[in-house]
């Protein structure tokens, strides 16, 4: 495998995740699933609540907050946090290309936000413990209308998706997803 001048096992090690996190980091690497130049990985860890992205030579892009909590601290129940694992992003659905930076009142705005990716569980935690319907979104019902729309709104847990700043979705995801394939590891503390 190609790769930079820091290697991606080096990038991962769990010594930089520290040991509670090895205990439950996803057991695939994105290059098994085909991982290539132009492709970007972006590693979430829920306890230090941000999000970090790579480029697949190695090189580190940006780190921005993350939300990968849930109703319930258990990622195997329906409300949990985000469950753990291997994903890439699939559909996007941009409401913010649609509707603009000043719709009118719309409850899935309001929930989701300006931009929603669909998270491919490559793993199976999500698939195997009935969570299907895992995402990346902004919004926030919680936040109420119009703050579930404001660039940076406040992050409140979800129902096990991902949770990101409206405009971090516009302008750090949403380009990448432009460029090649994302994928997203999920580390959880337990």
């Amino acid at each position: 495998m190609k790769r930079g001048a820091i290697t991606y096992q080096a990038m991962l090690s769990l010594k930089s995740l520290g040991k509670s996190m090895a205990l439950i980091a996803p057991t695939e690497k994105p290059q098994q699933h085909g991982f290539k130049k132009g492709d970007t990985h972006i590693v979430v860890n829920a306890a230090a609540k941000a999000a970090t992205a790579w480029t697949f030579e190695g090189v580190k892009l940006w780190n921005i907050f993350c939300l990968a909590e849930g109703q319930d601290p258990n990622w195997r129940n329906n409300s949990g946090d985000t469950p753990p694992g291997l994903y890439k992003l699939g559909a996007v659905y941009n409401d913010y290309a649609q509707v603009g930076s000043n719709p009118v009142y719309d409850r899935t705005l309001m929930a989701y936000g300006w931009i929603t990716f669909d998270m491919i569980d490559l793993e199976g935690n999500e698939d195997d413990n009935y969570r299907a319907g895992i995402c990346l979104h902004g919004g926030g019902s919680a936040c109420g209308w119009p703050g579930a729309w404001n660039p940076w709104q406040p992050l409140y847990a979800t129902l096990g998706c991902l949770r990101i700043h409206n405009t971090n979705l516009k302008d750090k995801i949403l380009p990448l997803v432009k460029q090649g394939t994302v994928f997203i590891s999920v580390y959880q503390n337990s």
